[in-house]
This record gives structure tokens, C-alpha cells and sequence, in this order.
């Protein structure tokens, strides 16, 4: 690419012409296909990390509220006469 390049001020410049005329490659049709597949599983998997995350954000929240509230809650014991 940089050999098509126009350059001025160390800056290169492309114009729409010549980049037409750059060959880029493709994989074949069954190869594309079975990256899809394997893009999609990869995403699937993400979703379920994901929801997993949030679900585990959930509970640690849950738990943290709960320890706070036993915590602070008044104790029902009576206090020994000294």
C-alpha cells in the first residue's frame, strides 16, 4: 500500500482508485463459514461469562447487604449485672 501511496510531508495519501485496485484475500466460502460458527460460539460463550458476572455481582451484593444488616442489628441478648 505505501507503495501506491502519494506522500507529502511524510504523510501518505490514498486515493479511492488505487485502492480499488489493491487484491485483498478471501478465505474460501466453507472456511468463512466455519469462522462465523466459531465467532458465534465465542460470542455465545461471552453471554453466558457474562450473565454469570452479573449474577455473581447479584449474590455478592445480596451478601455483603445481608452481613451489613446482622451487623448492625441490635442484640436481643440482656447484659449482665456487673
Amino acid at each position: 500500500m505505501t507503495e501506491l501511496a502519494i506522500t507529502s510531508a511524510g504523510l501518505y495519501n490514498l486515493s479511492v482508485g488505487k485502492i480499488s485496485k489493491i487484491a485483498i484475500p478471501i478465505p474460501p466460502l466453507a472456511e468463512q463459514h466455519r469462522i462465523v460458527a466459531k465467532v458465534d460460539a465465542l460470542m455465545a460463550l461471552c453471554d453466558r461469562l457474562e450473565a454469570a458476572l452479573s449474577t455473581a455481582d447479584t449474590t455478592r451484593t445480596r451478601l455483603l447487604e445481608s452481613l451489613i444488616h446482622e451487623a448492625l442489628k441490635p442484640s436481643d441478648a440482656i447484659p449482665e449485672a456487673a
